[in-house]
């Protein structure tokens, strides 16, 4: 009876522990495929504004977020979808403002914002973006949006933007050598790295590295995270490469291009030209060679 217990006990625990393992799994889903803005209200003397009314409109879809700020002035949204969002807040007696700011992958934006005394009905617009700087971590997190991914010189095909993460510094080329395919990441091997799309697992099991490859026209942002992630990404001890895909917006819009591919447009390898120019000269002089000696024949023939 006493073991009957037990055993019941035993398997109502570990039903408990993987309900709570699964959970965990799926809140850690939500988070790697978007961004979050945190940030503090205060009115002109410094002084925390408690209870302000915060909105976060997204200006492509017109989602909006609410939040209110604490009992310090402080608030924060999370799980924003990528995209450049308006951060509007409201209070009795103070005048209503507004801010522009951009929501990034896997980062971080703060925007701390000061209220003016007057009517709410009355607007203060804070023009201008600043780049959106994560400061709530130490982790060495990289974001390209669309707009570097398209101007900046990288094939949309083969490996895509991930070539973009060669631009920073800790990572690096393997030149081919080792298994795996993809970047080193601080000198780690590329099979260490962990690739998702949407926060979808796109590992190949085979070699390891990428199994499906976007095209650069149809990332909104790709960001490369070298050190110090959180736990919801895991799986591997070297980098992670995450990417999200663009979505739609309420105004239509759609992009046509071709991508064309020849060898003649590509730059010329110093390497190249010389074992070009050792051919040339090599074939110059066996072809000099052989006419003087063809010219001295000719020369003993008539004597």
């Amino acid at each position: 009876m006493k073991t009957g217990v037990r055993f019941r006990r035993s398997c109502t625990l570990g039903f408990a522990l993987i309900t709570l393992l699964g959970l965990s799994a799926v809140a850690a889903f939500g988070q790697t495929i978007d961004g979050n803005v945190v940030g503090s209200v205060t009115d002109t003397s410094g002084a925390a504004v408690v209870g302000a009314e915060v909105t976060a409109t997204n200006l492509a879809t017109g989602v909006v977020a609410n939040a209110r700020t604490n009992e310090s002035g402080a608030y924060r949204f999370d799980h924003l979808t990528v995209g450049t969002y308006s951060i509007g807040v409201k209070m009795t007696g103070f005048k209503t403002v507004s801010e522009k700011v951009d929501v990034q992958l896997n980062l971080t934006a703060t925007r701390n914002l000061t209220l003016q005394p007057g009517a709410a009905s009355e607007t203060v617009e804070v023009s201008g973006t600043p780049p959106t700087i994560d400061t709530t971590t130490s982790q060495l997190t990289t974001t390209y949006e669309n707009q570097v991914l398209q101007q900046i010189p990288s094939a949309s095909i083969g490996t895509g933007v991930l070539n973009a993460s060669l631009l920073q510094a800790g990572v690096g080329s393997t030149g081919g050598v080792g298994a795996g395919s993809g970047p080193t990441v601080g000198g780690q091997r590329a099979r260490m790295n962990n690739f998702t799309i949407e926060g979808t697992d796109n590992n190949d099991k085979t070699v390891t590295g990428p199994l499906v490859m976007v095209p650069n026209d149809a990332v909104a942002n790709f960001t490369v995270i070298q050190n110090n992630f959180s736990p919801e990404f895991g799986h591997s001890a070297a980098g992670q490469f995450n990417q999200v895909v663009k979505s739609g917006t309420n105004a239509i819009h759609g992009l046509v291009y071709e991508y064309f591919r020849n060898r003649n447009l590509n730059a010329v390898d110093r390497w190249r030209i010389r074992v070009c120019l050792r051919i040339l000269v090599t074939t110059i002089t066996v072809s000099a060679g052989r006419w003087a000696d063809r010219s001295s024949k000719t020369s003993c023939s008539t004597l």
